[in-house]
């Protein structure tokens, strides 16, 4: 952590590269539209987190507060195999990867790829997703849906709703979900259960541009927290 207790919080700017297979041939990478990255994160999930936004999204729900990631050129394009060497490249000790942007799920069989060589490298994480399709759509999508699925242990589902308050410290509107996947998803109940309410971090990059809030709550009490800060804007998830 620097700045008394806050994340470190920085956005994605790594080398793309190429992938060769066994016989000495180049195979066309996968790539990822990325955006930032911050830990260790506690607003996003259970312990201590990295999180990872992705860029893009063709959703555009009313009142989202990231509206700065629909367009993918938010962001950079990068290969999997580049971004998981940044994310591993993080020396601390964390709990889990937390995925959300922009739609992540608009991106399915890229960040599938990407968990593959995450999980094979930190096979304690837990990986939780935020996706603005509920479980059901997804599951009708198509096989590339499916994989990222199969790689998810906890997915907060549905698109944001400004009328409906959450009711779940994980949730940011009442539609919204969350899906316990797999048996790591399932342990992990109590300690989701445990989560306060309006929980946020600060995120300070290199530049001041950089600052954000991290977490998941109503608009007020995102915009009374920046007040207290004395933020200039109010920007992240």
């Amino acid at each position: 952590m620097n700045r008394n207790g806050s994340v470190v919080f920085e956005p994605l700017l790594i080398v793309s590269r190429s992938v060769r297979t066994s016989r000495n041939r180049e195979t066309p990478p996968l790539h990822l539209w990325v955006s930032k990255l911050a830990y260790p994160v506690t607003a996003l999930g259970p312990g201590e987190r990295l999180a990872l936004w992705v860029s893009g999204c063709g959703l555009r729900c009313r009142g989202c507060i990231t509206p700065n990631l629909w367009d993918r050129h938010a962001g950079v394009r990068k290969t999997t195999g580049a971004v998981a060497e940044r994310l591993l490249a993080v020396s601390r000790r964390l709990d889990g990867l937390t995925i959300t942007g922009g739609e992540p799920f608009e991106q399915a069989g890229a960040l599938a790829e990407l968990l593959r060589q995450i999980r094979a490298a930190r096979p304690h994480w837990s990986v939780l997703i935020y996706s603005g399709h509920t479980l059901a759509s997804l599951r009708r999508h198509g096989a590339e849906e499916e994989g990222l699925l199969g790689q998810t242990d906890v997915l907060i589902d549905g698109p944001y709703r400004s009328d409906r308050p959450a009711r779940h410290p994980l949730a940011g509107s009442g539609n919204q979900t969350v899906h316990l996947l797999t048996e790591r998803g399932r342990g992990m109940l109590e300690q989701i259960k445990a989560l306060p309410m309006a929980h946020a971090n600060l995120g300070f990059g290199t530049n001041d541009d950089d600052d954000w809030l991290i977490g998941v709550m109503d608009p007020a009490t995102r915009r009374a927290i920046n007040t207290r800060l004395g933020a200039r804007s109010s920007r992240r998830t």
